[in-house]
């Protein structure tokens, strides 16, 4: 099943979301969106807030 999750969700005015059945891939490529467009540091810290963020399609 498909998980999801969106740079709104962890309270970034963006519209980009990420979609796939892994949470790691999910992981990999928000934290790129992160680092690359919104210059963020990806700190173990956002890192584990993204990671609890990431829900079920439909949630």
């Amino acid at each position: 099943m498909k998980k999801r999750l969106s740079c709104r969700a962890m309270g970034i005015n963006c519209g980009f979301e990420v979609r796939d059945e892994s949470e790691d891939e999910i992981m990999t490529v928000i934290a790129d969106h992160a680092v690359r467009v919104h210059k963020l540091d990806f700190t173990e810290a956002l890192r584990q807030k993204a990671r609890d963020l990431i829900r079920f399609e439909g949630e």
